[in-house]
């Protein structure tokens, strides 16, 4: 009988645990919107009284700038080769409290197939998606340089197992 009654109490006892749970989960989402409402409220009053209009309409521009050309620098490696994930984007809240993209990065399917000639085109690909933009990253940079001293390996080992 005092089994019954213990499992009864600690029921009791979890069902209050979780419904403390809940209330603070709750109250924490709660406070986390009312800081970004702050925020936003922040970056609109340091427009609105500190800044003259067209400092404000300059950094403005430069924030939608760079989203557009980040966006499009990810978009043109993704297009160029199969890719693993989605693109992962870097943001940050401009003026307005608007975010905006300021970097960003999309990972390449690097997997080599087993055919030489098949992983050659896999890493021209490679090669051209890195490379596809004027101003490359360090990344981009590295990524290249990569695959360029893979294709090599591949038409060493190609050569070598030809001579034999």
């Amino acid at each position: 009988m005092i089994i019954g009654t213990a499992t009864v109490t600690e029921s009791a006892i979890y069902v209050k645990l979780s419904q403390k749970y809940a209330e603070l989960y709750s109250h924490d989402k709660n406070q986390q919107q009312e800081e970004v409402l702050t925020q936003k409220q922040d970056y609109i009053d340091i427009t609105s009284s500190k800044y003259e209009k067209n400092d404000y309409e300059r950094v403005l521009e430069k924030f939608k700038s760079m989203d557009s050309n980040t966006r499009s620098h990810e978009q043109a490696h993704a297009s160029l080769a199969n890719t693993t994930t989605p693109i992962q984007y870097n943001y940050q809240m401009g003026p307005d409290g608007k975010m905006y993209a300021t970097g960003g990065h999309v990972r390449l399917d690097t997997s080599m197939p087993d055919d030489p000639k098949a992983a050659s085109v896999k890493l021209d690909q490679i090669k051209r998606s890195a490379t596809a933009n004027g101003d490359m990253s360090s990344a981009d940079g590295s990524i290249a340089i990569g695959a360029n001293l893979m294709k090599m390996r591949l038409q060493l080992e190609e050569d070598n197992s030809q001579q034999v």
